[in-house]
């Protein structure tokens, strides 16, 4: 039997180049998620290659959506994600927000410092902590970080290490539809079915709960690749750099207000109320 999902917390997986300027559809519903108005956000730039603009784009989006207290963390060095002043700060947020760049940055950066353990206390104790793009796919346990969307199904040709942990037996990746990236996305799953893939496109954002349902937000899709029913593939049995066959993978595609069950593995519709089963 296939293991389901684990999810420690409130989060919102975003899958890159959210609209920040018009009407902000999927940071508007992260901000309606976060079920207060009276907000305090923390911005965490640490992913991107320009931290100072990234934090001045999100300071600039809270701004105008009304949080009370915007505070931007431009952690470069793992001396700095060791600040006690900084997690205590962290402690008191509601919203925790992940910009984009490059999710090896944020794991080799934060990993195991006091930074990280208040992030997750602060999602255990039911903070919402939302990503886009890196910032998203540093959520699951197994992470992506390499891998040429045109090599996606050659075997070795996607590398993964270990991800936040925020949620288990899910991997998630981003940009999903502009890249190509299914290729790489059933790799991943053919090589471990117990997990489930989450191909997220630009401008849509996965909104994950405790009770193990997703719902989808935003003007794109999103790609699940379920490996459960996997009969076969020939993964083990050839050498990297061959392509790879593999036999009844399950796909789904989701849109705007529909969902998905990750304990029953069961596509959700907008009207159905078992979007809250």
């Amino acid at each position: 039997m296939a293991l389901n999902p684990i999810f420690l917390g409130r989060l919102i997986a975003i899958g890159g180049n959210e609209d920040k300027a018009d009407e902000l559809i999927v940071l508007k519903r992260v901000v309606q998620e976060i079920g207060k108005t009276d907000y305090k956000v923390g911005v965490i730039t640490t992913a991107s290659e320009d931290p100072e603009q990234r934090g001045k784009d999100y300071h600039s989006v809270f701004t105008t959506l009304g949080a009370t207290r915007i505070d931007i963390f431009n952690i470069r060095e793992r001396v700095e994600a060791n600040n006690r002043k900084s997690a205590k700060i962290i402690a008191d947020l509601d919203l925790i927000f992940f910009t984009g760049g490059d999710q090896l940055r944020l794991t080799t950066i934060l990993g195991g410092t006091r930074i990280f353990d208040a992030i997750r206390k602060c999602l255990e104790n039911g903070a919402l902590i939302a990503g886009t793009s890196a910032g998203a796919a540093v959520f699951s346990d197994t992470m992506i970080y390499e891998g040429k969307s045109e090599d996606g199904l050659f075997k070795g040709s996607v590398l993964s290490t270990s991800g936040f942990g925020f949620v288990n037996n899910i991997i998630f990746d981003t940009h999903f539809m502009a890249r190509g990236r299914i290729g790489r996305l059933i790799q991943i799953v053919a090589s471990n079915p117990t997990c489930i893939g989450v191909g997220i496109g630009e401008d849509s954002g996965v909104i994950l709960k405790g009770d193990g349902i997703a719902e989808v937000v935003g003007t794109g899709q999103v790609i699940i690749v379920d490996g459960c029913s996997i009969l076969s593939s020939n993964i083990m049995n050839i050498k990297p750099g061959e392509p790879i066959a593999v036999e009844n993978v399950r796909i789904h595609s989701l849109v705007d207000g529909y969902g998905y069950n990750f304990k029953k593995r069961r596509f959700l519709k907008p009207s159905s109320k078992s979007m809250q089963e």
